[in-house]
């Protein structure tokens, strides 16, 4: 969840919006938000759902790069050998079932509005 927490704050900076702006618009104070920012309060999927509608992203964007590391790509192109495949289709299956996860996640977050 922290990884979630990082990716808000950087797309706040990128659209230049600051932590008093998100938190008006979620009508708490500043250090109310600074502290979801920071971790020191739990998020949970109401406000995450909010933030998002404030941020104006997908979840896709908050959650899709969760999924996928460098490592990923460089064992996606080392497919020679039946081990290196064994492994990737172990890697899909570990995506898949993180994915079926997020899916989950956002049928909730759409059903609570």
């Amino acid at each position: 969840m922290l990884e979630i927490k990082s990716r808000l704050k950087n797309i706040r900076k990128q659209k230049n919006y600051t932590q008093g702006f998100v938190a008006e618009k979620l009508g708490i104070s500043l250090r109310a938000y600074s502290k979801i920012e920071s971790g020191e309060t739990q998020l949970t999927l109401d406000r995450l759902s909010e933030i998002i509608e404030i941020l104006n992203v997908h979840p896709r964007e908050i959650f899709g790069k969760e999924i996928y590391s460098d490592n990923d790509v460089k064992e996606e192109k080392n497919v020679d050998n039946p081990h290196d495949t064994i492994s990737l289709i172990q890697h899909y299956e570990e995506t898949i079932a993180i994915l079926k996860e997020h899916i989950e996640t956002l049928k909730e977050l759409i059903h609570k509005k």
